[in-house]
């Protein structure tokens, strides 16, 4: 006799329970092994997102809404829909996002956040990083956390830990955080450390 395949929706729903239950690694396990990473992915590229920009919403949907707002669920026999109106609503969004940034004229798309006004020769390479890592934290706070997790020298285990993630989900999470710090840096590289 062979195991009928539990429905999505089952499937679902046993993940928000183990999450609701503080479980999430059990959880995040679960939603890779249902497919539903591969499902969103799909489902943004279907909106037209391109496939990085989908992977890297689908990993903030499992992050700041998944792991964080399934206890919200009035009904979690209907985790999917729920999850499927969170994703939706967040694709909606960087679809409104991306609207905006091409209504901006050409010579102000400059994104400015992560430029310093002048560039100070007396400057230590620390003291240019901890700056932009200041700059940072205004714009992404979630990502400037782990950033300074990773500067005082944190190894993944631990930052998994803090953050309460999986070790996989952290990992993926810091290069995240690396990649948006990265562009911040540019001005440090002009610096000359003696």
């Amino acid at each position: 006799m062979t195991k009928e395949k539990p429905s999505k929706g089952h499937q679902a729903t046993e993940i928000v329970r183990l999450l609701v239950d503080n479980r999430s690694d059990e959880a995040l396990k679960l939603f890779e092994k249902y497919g539903f990473r591969k499902e969103f992915i799909g489902f943004a590229m279907k909106s037209g997102i391109d496939y990085e920009d989908a992977r890297d919403l689908v990993q903030k949907f499992i992050i700041d809404k998944l792991c964080m707002k399934s206890d919200s669920i009035k009904n979690i026999e209907f985790a999917r829909t729920w999850m499927y109106q969170v994703f939706r609503n967040m694709i909606n969004d960087q679809g409104r996002m991306l609207i905006r940034n091409r209504e901006v004229p050409l010579d102000e798309n400059k994104d400015q956040a992560y430029e310093q006004k002048t560039y100070d020769k007396n400057q230590t390479l620390t003291d240019c990083v901890q700056e932009q890592l200041k700059i940072f934290r205004e714009k992404e706070p979630k990502h400037a956390e782990v950033v300074e997790f990773i500067l005082k020298d944190l190894n993944t285990e631990q930052i998994r830990l803090i953050i309460g993630r999986s070790y996989g989900a952290t990992r993926e999470f810091m290069s995240q955080c690396r990649k948006k710090f990265r562009p911040f840096l540019e001005i440090c590289n002009e610096i000359d450390e003696k």
